[in-house]
């Protein structure tokens, strides 16, 4: 029996249903899935998106609904206030989402992490864009590499398992239903 709780996959640099760990983890999970993208400038400070990047981030976001049969849900503001307010609001599962490695964003996401903690909710995270991770691949002391070819030669070639393979899109995709307030696009 599937539940009626939603998860929510939050789509961020991996626009796509191929090869998206988060998406195929939500999909699994026997919840309804609400596939939203957060524009968080409020969090992005100066590294917030010029023209041509919102340019493109608007033609892959409609690409990406389209492919989702019109069931992405868009917002824009601060990415931790939007999700706590919608597992609030839903009573949301979980939230499952692919790393990113930015700084700002890595901060952003421990802070996000820990105020879902708060609130019970299933927080998983996967890798949906690296073949390593430079933070799983360590010198025999244990620090990271900080230079990029004994981190590959010595790291990624000889100690670190080796990378996943792609993983194809979801068959079938239950979409959670539940009505939300105004949203951005």
């Amino acid at each position: 029996m599937r539940s009626k709780t939603p998860v929510i996959v939050w789509f961020r640099q991996d626009l796509r249903l191929t090869d998206n760990p988060a998406l195929t983890a939500a999909t699994d999970s026997g919840h309804p899935v609400l596939p939203i993208y957060i524009l968080d400038d409020a969090n992005a400070g100066e590294w917030q998106m010029g023209a041509a990047s919102r340019w493109w981030l608007h033609q892959s976001l409609s690409s990406l609904n389209a492919s989702l049969g019109g069931q992405l849900r868009y917002f824009r503001g601060d990415a931790s206030s939007i999700l706590t307010g919608l597992v609030r609001d839903l009573g949301a599962a979980g939230v499952y989402w692919n790393r990113c490695y930015e700084p700002w964003r890595i901060d952003r996401d421990r802070r996000i992490k820990a105020e879902l903690r708060k609130s019970r909710c299933a927080i998983e995270n996967f890798n949906g864009s690296l073949l390593f991770e430079p933070l799983r691949v360590a010198k025999a002391d244990g620090s990271p590499y900080k230079v990029f070819t004994p981190f590959f030669r010595k790291g990624c070639l000889a100690n670190a398992p080796q990378p996943r393979y792609p993983i194809e899109s979801p068959s079938v995709m239950n979409f959670d239903d539940s009505p939300l307030g105004p949203q951005t696009h």
